[in-house]
């Protein structure tokens, strides 16, 4: 199959990938940061 390189569309997943990335990494943080340390080593 014949297939032609746009750089549109390189840029586009590139930008789609990377802010996919930031999200799947800021929402367990963010949710880490809200957790009262004390109370989570309470049940380990």
């Amino acid at each position: 199959l014949p297939s032609e390189l746009q750089w549109s569309d390189v840029t586009t997943i590139t930008g789609v990938a990377f802010v996919l990335a930031l999200l799947a990494t800021i929402y367990p943080s963010w949710r880490a940061a809200r957790v009262n340390p004390a109370a989570a080593l309470r049940y380990e």
